[in-house]
């Protein structure tokens, strides 16, 4: 059986979360966004992409366009890198042992889709010196259609499709992606609150040192507990580019 792991990286494989936020904040501050609502989870899709293109609407009544999002892209990983220069991103425990061992069994494949910007995420990943595809919200502005395109990408570089996909985050919006693309899910965090109370204990873990990757994880929420897929009359389309979720 062949595996494909699809990783979350802000507060999945790395502890990054509180840092990308200050960073994302002082980046649109810095493009002169100053009306800014804060309420993350709140927006319909959880990218950077989407919310900059929100926030930016909203205090400018029209869209960025590709110079302005590049620019901003470009501050995020300036304050981000500032940010961590002196003490580094802290690991969840085990992240980079996990993927060393996945990547040295045949039997698994492994790729990473991120709500961040590819920068950011490229400055985030080269202390795990990871090989596998990265696919962030330069590529796609969906967090269902990361996960699609990272699943598309690893199957033209296997030449063969995947027997089954795991996806591995840290907050519903994941768990939302998983159950969109038929996924089985690993959550990693203290507690099963993000996912909701249906969500299997044996599906969490706090390190990656506890996980399995053989085991099942398959998802099975009570009908109505995770929302359907925002948006999804437009439908994914490989070639970022001209996917629907930028129109």
């Amino acid at each position: 059986m062949t595996t494909l792991i699809v990783f979350d990286i802000d507060g999945t494989l790395l502890r990054s979360v509180p840092a990308h936020v200050a960073a994302f904040v002082a980046a649109l501050r810095d493009s002169g966004l100053t009306e800014i609502d804060s309420d993350w989870g709140g927006y319909t899709h959880h990218t950077d992409s989407w919310i900059f293109r929100e926030v930016f609407r909203s205090n400018t009544g029209r869209l960025p366009d590709e110079a302005e999002t590049k620019r901003f892209s470009g501050l995020l990983h300036e304050r981000f890198t500032a940010a961590t220069a002196r003490e580094g991103v802290e690991q969840t425990p085990g992240a980079a042992a996990f993927l060393r061992a996945l990547e040295a069994d045949p039997g698994y494949a492994v790729a990473f889709a991120t709500g961040a910007m590819r920068e950011v995420t490229e400055s985030k990943l080269a202390p795990l010196a990871v090989t596998g595809p990265v696919v962030t919200a330069n590529e796609h502005a969906f967090r269902e259609h990361l996960v699609r395109e990272a699943v598309h990408r690893s199957v033209e570089r296997a030449g063969a499709a995947f027997d089954r996909v795991v996806c591995v985050g840290d907050g519903p919006w994941d768990v939302r992606a998983a159950v969109a693309t038929g996924s089985q899910f690993i959550g990693i965090g203290a507690s099963p609150e993000p996912f909701g109370d249906w969500f299997p204990r044996t599906h969490l873990f706090a390190s990656f040192d506890e996980v399995d990757p053989a085991a099942d994880f398959t998802l099975r929420p009570p009908a109505g507990r995770v929302a359907g897929e925002p948006d999804a009359d437009r439908v994914f389309a490989p070639r970022p580019a001209s996917c629907p979720c930028w129109s």
